[in-house]
């Protein structure tokens, strides 16, 4: 590392600073009114009462979208239920018209026997011989 050749600090180096950053402070504060401090506070305060309002603000806004997406929900829920209600009584009536094609298909050879019968002389109905 290369020593900063030129510049020794001293303790008479670190009092010189010192002063000059008090200097610097000093001339930075006059800026301000004497008032300063309390206005400070003053503009924390509404910051923070202007935060408050904000946040009661959202507070009631995300209860009422909260209470909507309930309410949302809860319509869903009873939608799916009605729709699985409806899928089960369809998948009851598709069976009795399967059971009811069955059973007319059934008669239905039973009346084209009985018709061959007719045709074949067997009034009887009797399936030939």
């Amino acid at each position: 590392m290369p020593e900063d050749v030129g510049h020794e600090v001293t303790l008479q180096t670190l009092h010189q600073d010192l002063g000059d950053v008090k200097a610097l402070i000093a001339t930075g504060l006059k800026a301000f009114s004497p008032e300063w401090p309390g206005e400070v506070i003053r503009l924390l305060r509404e910051m923070n009462r202007l935060s408050e309002e904000r946040f009661t603000r959202l507070d009631v806004t995300i209860r009422e979208q909260a209470l909507e997406t309930h309410g949302i929900l809860r319509a869903l829920a009873d939608g799916q239920r009605q729709l699985v209600e409806g899928q089960r009584q369809l998948v009851g009536e598709q069976r009795q018209l399967v059971q009811g094609q069955r059973s007319l298909s059934e008669e239905i050879r039973a009346l084209i026997a009985r018709i061959d019968a007719l045709i074949k002389g067997r009034e009887d109905g009797s399936p030939p011989r």
